[in-house]
């Protein structure tokens, strides 16, 4: 399992801008995506909004669109 960050933030915004973040352990990083993009966050209600996800050391690695809590 890895470990991996995400913040939710405005499109094209920065994590410093996030209306939610949080940490997630996931088997690779492709199954952490699928996870993150449809996190729970019920302070957020805006759309058009991305995701970012982080590796352990804090470096960006993926943005996509979060598409809401499934």
């Amino acid at each position: 399992m890895a470990f991996f960050a995400y913040h939710i933030v405005p499109s094209g915004g920065h994590r410093g801008q996030a209306y939610e973040s949080g940490t997630c352990n996931a088997p690779d990083v492709e199954a952490a995506k699928r996870h993150v993009q449809t996190v729970s966050a019920p302070g957020v209600v805006q759309t058009g909004l991305e995701v970012i996800l982080q590796d352990s050391g804090g470096a960006e690695i993926w943005r996509g669109p979060y598409l809401g809590h499934a």
